[in-house]
């Protein structure tokens, strides 16, 4: 019969203990589950890989129907003459626990700071956004409106006797298509997507073609535009640049446009440009 008295080492308090486990003719696993510990736990402690606490010593004991008071007799002095490493280092394992703490502690001010940058990222592409869509609609309140005046044609005169008489205009104008044309291109650009590229097609200078005379025969309706007058289109074209400037730079430099606008940037123009 397995008794614990003799034992005078920890190696013969294991085999005390081995000897006793094996005399209940059960599995590791029905004393494991009979004293409330693990069957991992059993075998480390038969097989002399484990030292027990005091707690499980008695626990393992009462499993195998043996009174536990024996057995903790002859435990404890075996138990405090282990080297104390053995028997578990407090200050090192709190070193342990501090070190630990102080990795978790780095990964979290890590998750921290990735979720600042992140919320900081999404808050300036808001900013971003939000910027972009005011320049727009300041451009829109801004955008200057082709109400060109009609060039008028005047007689040319003793020139009326000839063949192929020409009327002058009373002042230097432009051909209506080719006015017509490029308001037709501005009224395709003029959205938020197309405004850098406006910015492009106004840097080329678009160029209408001025005139001074026509032919007679080459206005059959007295009602009909075939030119407008030159002043109000160059205005009008140099206002329109100082808009699109305006606005790129109101993209760009991060002022906030003098008449902030709000809303979704819309596809396409609100309003289609007037031609004249």
């Amino acid at each position: 019969m397995a008794d614990p008295d003799g034992a005078r080492t920890p190696e013969e308090f294991t085999q005390a203990l081995r000897q006793l486990v094996s005399e209940t003719g059960k599995s590791h696993e029905d004393i494991a589950n009979k004293a409330g510990l693990t069957g991992n736990t059993v075998r480390g402690i038969t097989a002399g890989k484990n030292w027990p606490q005091q707690r499980t010593l008695e626990q393992l004991v009462r499993a195998c129907d043996q009174d536990p008071r024996p057995w903790v007799n002859a435990w404890s002095p075996l138990s405090d003459a282990r080297p104390r490493a053995e028997r578990g280092n407090a200050k090192n394992l709190q070193e342990q626990i501090d070190a630990l703490g102080a990795e978790m502690d780095r990964v979290h001010s890590q998750v921290r700071s990735l979720q600042d940058s992140l919320e900081q990222g999404e808050t300036g592409d808001r900013r971003r956004e939000r910027r972009m869509t005011d320049a727009y609609f300041d451009f829109l309140a801004q955008m200057p409106t082709p109400d060109f005046r009609r060039a008028e044609l005047e007689s040319a005169g003793a020139e009326m006797m000839a063949p192929s008489p020409l009327l002058t205009y009373s002042e230097p104008a432009y051909e209506a298509t080719d006015v017509n044309s490029f308001l037709a291109r501005v009224n395709v650009l003029a959205t938020a997507e197309g405004l850098p590229q406006m910015a492009l097609y106004l840097a080329t200078s678009p160029s209408f073609r001025a005139i001074s005379t026509v032919p007679a025969y080459e206005i059959p309706d007295s009602n009909a535009i075939y030119g407008y007058v030159k002043s109000d289109v160059d205005a009008y074209l140099a206002k329109l640049r100082a808009g699109v400037h305006q606005y790129l730079r109101d993209c760009t430099d991060g002022q906030t446009p003098t008449q902030p606008g709000g809303g979704a940037v819309p596809r396409t123009s609100p309003a289609a440009v007037r031609r004249g």
